[in-house]
Order: C-alpha cells, then structure tokens, then sequence
C-alpha cells in the first residue's frame, strides 16, 4: 500500500496513516517477542529459540529493529524491507492446522526435488530424440505466398 516514488517524505495523510499502523505492529510484535523469551527463556531445547516458528519471529523482528536504526542514516533500507513480506507467517503459527500443513509441504521438498531432477532427465532425452529425429526436415518449409508467382 506504501507508495515512495509518489510521496517521498511520507507527508500525505495515507502514509502517515500506514506508518502509525506499521509502527503498532512492530512494536506488538517486539512486546509479544520479549514477553515470550521471559517466560520461556532464551537459549535451550524447550526455550523460546528452540522453536522454529519462534527464530522466524526472531527474524522478523530483529530485521525490523535494524530498520528502525538505519532509518535516519543514509543507507539503503530495500533489502531490509524485504523481510517485512515474512510477517504475515506469523499467523501459521496461530492456526494449528495450517502449521501442520506448512511443516509438512517443508518436509516434502527434499522429495519435489527429486521429482524436479526426474522430470528434467525426461525432458532432455526426449529433446535429444526431437532433435535426432527430426534435424533439418522442417528447414525451409515457411514461407510467404506473396514471393511465388504461378
């Protein structure tokens, strides 16, 4: 929804409207991150880094809180912005069928690839019995009406 080429300093009343929701957000995010690694620690097997979804969390956030100290520097944000696409993950963590659901497509990629690497040998001898069988008898067989006179 941010636009940056039409308003550059973000002076509009729509960016300064998505700023204040992009900065609640961060921030709720940052208080959930901290109250949880309270709770449950932060280094260990049941800790709150030993969790996958949680390190992702990690991420976001700490990619977030680079981005709010490199804001007034001259640096350039893209990359880091980037990393603001991940967020909407967090909610596969809230709904439990949907978590299941994503582990499992991650745990099957290994196999896709497999599957990938198949279809690529497949393909490629079938291109190279294209091409032996049919080299040169197409040569030469399009052309415009207009160049034959009868």
């Amino acid at each position: 929804m941010f636009q940056p080429c039409e308003d550059v300093e973000c002076k509009s009343e729509r960016c300064t409207i998505l700023k204040a929701f992009d900065d609640f957000i961060f921030a709720f995010f940052a208080v959930e991150m901290v109250t949880k690694m309270v709770a449950l620690g932060i280094f260990g097997q049941k800790c709150y880094l030993g969790d996958t979804w949680n390190r992702l969390d990690f991420f976001i956030v700490m990619a977030g809180m680079l981005e709010y100290s490199l804001d007034g520097h001259n640096a350039s944000l893209s990359a880091i912005r980037t990393v603001r696409v991940l967020r909407p993950l967090r909610a596969i963590n809230r709904v439990p069928s949907m978590r299941i659901l994503v582990t499992l497509l991650l745990d099957t990629l290994p196999m896709l690839g497999n599957v990938l690497l198949l279809c690529f040998f497949v393909f490629f001898i079938f291109g190279i019995v294209g091409v032996q069988l049919w080299a040169g008898l197409l040569r030469n067989r399009c052309f415009f009406e207009d160049s034959f006179a009868m």
